[in-house]
């Protein structure tokens, strides 16, 4: 069976809060810190990822999925919030519709977005 659910974009991860610098000398490794940050997207306009069971999923490497779930109004929701270690990261997302593309209760699942690579301070 085809899907027909478009992927969504990647188009920008950007806000990293709580950034620490300094330099230190020593051979210890540096303190593993955690940061705020920040994932949005283009939105996908079709009907079923913008209704009751539709929404995005954004997987992060090496941490749990993040289901972000239409709620109400005209959009499911373009961007979440989560706190990353330091570290680099690969990050995608999918949107995904209640309904399959025959009308169907098994539900669909668009191909990931491209790729983007993060680095966490």
């Amino acid at each position: 069976m085809k899907n027909r659910l478009a992927a969504v974009v990647l188009i920008a991860l950007a806000q990293l809060a709580g950034c620490g610098g300094g330099g230190g000398g020593g051979s210890s490794p540096p303190p593993v810190t955690n940061h705020t940050v920040t994932l949005a997207w283009a939105p996908n306009h079709e009907k079923g990822v913008n209704s009751a069971g539709g929404g995005y999923q954004v997987a992060i490497s090496g941490q749990p999925t993040i289901n972000v779930p239409y709620v109400s109004g005209l959009t499911a929701p373009t961007s979440t919030v989560t706190t990353l270690s330091t570290g680099t990261y690969t990050v995608t997302v999918r949107a995904y519709a209640a309904l399959d593309v025959q009308g169907g209760s098994a539900g669909s699942l668009s191909a990931p977005s491209q790729s983007l690579i993060v680095n966490v301070p």
